[in-house]
């Protein structure tokens, strides 16, 4: 329940989402709080596009008897998000898959190179697709999902030469996530060097790293446009990271039926929907990287046909893993591939 105690402990993002609230909030002793593990900065994509409208619309649903809360401070690290979920540290969390590579593998099919073709595209394909054939494999077992999206696709940043070419990446040191990403630029000759997204500024402007590969609002998101001279934009991304919305299963079944109707109206495909603000927010972010001087380059043919094998032999992997878990792999795929189109 709402309690003065936990609610000291915490913040809601905005004031107008505040406001909103007490439109409509009933006494404070009806009130439930989801306390979200906060431990992104403000301005993040997440935050803007994400977060902040799901928790104005979670309070609008429910009249107010269901309160989205921030954490004052991370509650638990990004990497053991499905911990803190799972036992209750936090009520919701937002998670990257990438951190639970064995449980949850049906939303890779969004993460392979070229698969991408803009954030509410792939997320709105993702979140049909789970309906239609992941939610069988039940890989969120002990929570219950209430979102599966990506943001932009990743691209190559570099503070170096431009990257058009497989030559070009040989020995270049780009900063990037763990998994399919970094499998993939070592299969390129790159040097993917592994960090939190919070040592990508430091890595960059002190000239540890060559580049990185992340997705365009990385760009203002990490305060590196400053060091960047150009950015290779690969149609449909060098690769992508998928998350996961999740809240506690126990306090998921505190809620009512009708306040879990309520707040699953305002998730789900309309999370995915609410990915087209990051998707302005990446554009931004190029357009800023060009006004500073910065270069927006396309990779040759070579590299994306590399990428195009790249992804085949990672489909045939996530093709045994759909099966192994009792999907229909090459139905899903075909689904999710209709649904970008």
């Amino acid at each position: 329940m709402f309690t003065v105690s936990r609610f000291a402990g915490s913040t809601i993002l905005s004031g107008a989402v505040i406001a909103a609230g007490l439109a409509f909030a009933p006494p404070a002793s009806a009130q439930t709080e989801l306390l979200i593990n906060n431990y992104l900065p403000p301005k993040h994509p997440f935050q803007v596009g994400i977060i902040n409208p799901w928790i104005k619309e979670v309070m609008a649903a429910t009249n107010g008897a269901v309160v989205p809360t921030l954490s004052a401070a991370a509650v638990g690290p990004p990497p053991k998000n499905w911990q803190t979920v799972e036992k209750g540290v936090a009520d919701v969390v937002l998670m990257a898959n990438l951190f639970q590579t064995q449980r949850i593998q049906m939303p890779k099919v969004a993460e392979l190179p070229l698969s991408s073709p803009s954030a509410i595209k792939t997320s709105t394909a993702l979140w049909k697709t789970h309906e239609e054939y992941f939610a069988k494999a039940d890989e969120y077992k002990g929570a219950k999902l209430v979102g599966s999206f990506v943001l932009t696709p990743n691209v190559i940043h570099s503070s170096g030469k431009p990257i058009r070419t497989v030559d070009d990446l040989k020995g270049f040191k780009l900063r990037a996530a763990p998994g399919l990403t970094t499998n993939l630029l070592n299969e390129l000759g790159a040097v993917p060097v592994a960090s939190g997204p919070n040592k990508i500024f430091g890595l960059v402007s002190k000239g540890v790293v060559d580049g990185v590969a992340v997705p365009a609002h990385g760009l203002r998101a990490f305060r590196i446009l400053p060091f960047i001279k150009s950015t290779t934009l690969i149609p449909g991304g060098l690769s992508n990271t998928t998350f996961s919305l999740l809240i506690n299963q126990a306090k998921w079944e505190s809620l009512t039926k009708e306040q879990q109707d309520q707040v699953m109206s305002v998730s789900g495909m309309r999370i995915s929907e609410n990915t087209a603000a990051t998707d302005k927010i990446a554009a931004g972010a190029l357009k800023a990287l060009q006004e500073a001087g910065g270069e927006l380059v396309e990779p040759d043919p070579a590299f994306v046909e590399f990428l195009r094998k790249f992804a085949e032999g990672a489909e045939a992997d996530w093709l045994k893993a759909a099966e192994a878990k009792g999907v229909d792999g090459k139905a899903a795929m075909a689904f999710f591939r209709a649904e970008l189109e």
